[in-house]
């Protein structure tokens, strides 16, 4: 489950049941936005890009939390505690304002993935949907000293405070060579529309030395340990809408992908697709991203604090 993991990385060790409890009502209790900032969500460009919004939001944030020049560990997890309960809602709120439809409340009795699902689309999907989006948060919940975390801790070595470390951390996964991958993927599956295009498209690519997102990793020079559970879960979900197509174009590009030049997958090749199957607008993806890596940057960012030198 996701709230474990976020208890996990923030704590440094799994719930037993009753901390489980306590962290979920913490979570539920702190979703609320307040009336300033639903307002500036309101007046937000409609055609402003999600991550604009995040980083925006967490800004916003900041600017209301009373404790904002509290560093000490406690303080900095009540902010990442707010942040992480707030943003889903934020995002959830412009997701239904972009498109003409009225704001939905969160609801205390929903889990954090089955209440994204609650605010963006009036209803929760199958258990195994729902299942499936915990995993892909698990998944992208942390992992070490990327471009984003790096940048969430070069603000906090000034002694900056949390709500800029992660305002920064936001601008830098938006990019395509960090988290915006999983976007990037997406509009590479749509250029090729359908299986039958695919082995062509992905031959020409390479011949012209186009680069194909979705593979490659700085870390995993021979697969990335988190796709095979992710391309699982991406099955599943693919079955369940009855759209096995995506997944044929997963595998003709994965294939040639290692046969003509040995580059593997990494997380967002099998990610994207199964957040457009749950029926998520494409440039929501690494906003999704955002929600629960927002976990692994604050436990950095109080790492940080904790033995603080400048970066």
């Amino acid at each position: 489950k996701f709230e474990e993991v976020a208890y996990l990385i923030l704590n440094g060790d799994l719930p037993n049941s009753k901390e489980l409890k306590k962290f979920e009502k913490e979570e539920r209790k702190e979703r609320k936005l307040s009336k300033s900032l639903i307002n500036i969500i309101k007046q937000m460009p409609k055609k402003s890009h999600p991550m604009d919004v995040a980083r925006t939001a967490v800004s916003v944030m900041g600017l209301e939390d009373k404790e904002t020049t509290d560093n000490s560990p406690k303080a900095n997890l009540r902010k990442s505690m707010r942040i992480f309960s707030k943003t889903p809602v934020a995002l959830a709120a412009f997701y239904r304002l972009r498109k003409g439809k009225k704001i939905i409340s969160p609801k205390k009795k929903l889990s954090f993935a089955e209440n994204f699902f609650h605010m963006c689309f009036g209803k929760v999907p199958n258990k195994d949907i729902v299942k499936a989006f915990d995993v892909s948060l698990i998944l992208y919940a942390e992992h070490s000293f990327n471009v984003s975390t790096f940048t969430a801790r070069t603000i906090t070595s000034s002694l900056s405070d949390i709500h800029g470390a992660i305002t920064g951390a936001i601008a830098s996964l938006k990019g395509p060579l960090h988290g915006g991958a999983n976007e990037e993927v997406m509009h590479m599956m749509n250029k090729i529309k359908k299986p039958e295009n695919a082995l062509n498209w992905i031959n020409n690519a390479l011949d012209k030395k186009t680069v194909v997102m979705g593979f490659g990793h700085r870390v995993y020079k021979s697969g990335d340990s988190r796709v095979p559970t992710m391309r699982e879960y991406f099955g599943k979900v693919a079955k369940i809408k009855k759209d096995k197509k995506f997944e044929k174009i997963y595998d003709i590009v994965e294939k040639v992908m290692i046969d003509r030049k040995d580059i593997h997958p990494n997380v967002d090749y099998p990610t994207g697709p199964t957040y457009h199957l749950m029926g998520f607008d494409t440039d929501f993806f690494t906003p999704i991203f955002v929600i629960s890596r927002i976990t692994g940057w604050s436990a950095h960012v109080i790492e940080q604090h904790a033995a603080n030198k400048l970066i």
